[in-house]
């Protein structure tokens, strides 16, 4: 499966159309071809950083399906309209490497980040392992991705998605954040202090309300 995410952020003058969009969009994906899943949900009111107003998920038979749906004539007639004056943050990845939630979830966060240009390649397989950890020491996380993009748009490259559900934002906020794996090992590759900073200070880190798992 292949998965589009796309974050958007609506101009002042259009957040009061926040619902009009959403709707809009989700009715648009019906005419968008090989899309398996679709998300459509505002971005929750915490715990957020560039995340923006709306975040769309689709999930796709394969990349191939997901670009075609991009060149399809519904994109151009009823998602490009909606979306024309958004600023987008989008990736496209693989889901390569995760584990599905056992449970029913209701928080769906994900980290979108890149390595600086520089960066040692060991230190950055270093970060990937460290980073799956995380699952290991944190039982609150229900489900994980933890891919590479296979494409991005927006202000600055995305190279890595790693997405966590959990069953509620406390699980975010408090153990994940708490552990001595993340504060311990994760967090020197994110900050500039650290002999270990490899990773772009531009991050996306997104959540929201989820109905059910979308990391299946």
């Amino acid at each position: 499966m292949f998965v589009s995410l796309r974050m958007l952020t609506l101009p002042h003058a259009r957040i009061g159309s926040l619902h009009t969009v959403m709707g809009g969009l989700r009715k648009a994906v019906a005419q968008l071809p090989g899309v398996v899943e679709n998300l459509v949900v505002p971005v929750y009111h915490t715990a957020t950083i560039n995340a923006g107003h709306i975040v769309w998920r689709m999930v796709h038979e394969s990349e191939a399906t997901a670009n075609a749906a991009m060149l399809a004539p519904a994109w151009r007639s009823a998602v490009l309209p909606l979306i024309d004056t958004a600023e987008v943050t989008g990736v496209g990845y693989r889901l390569t490497r995760k584990t599905c939630a056992s449970a029913k979830p209701a928080i769906w966060r994900a980290l979108l980040f890149s390595c600086l240009p520089h960066a040692d390649p060991a230190l950055v397989h270093e970060l990937e392992q460290r980073t799956l950890l995380l699952p290991k020491y944190v039982p609150e996380i229900r489900a994980w991705g933890l891919n590479r993009a296979a494409w991005s748009e927006g202000r600055k490259p995305i190279e890595f998605v790693w997405e966590q559900e959990f069953d509620d934002v406390a699980g975010l906020t408090g153990p994940y954040m708490d552990t001595p794996v993340h504060w311990g090992l994760v967090d020197a590759y994110f900050d500039a202090d650290c002999p270990e900073f490899i990773v772009d200070p531009h991050l996306v880190q997104v959540v929201v309300a989820i109905p059910e798992s979308v990391i299946r």
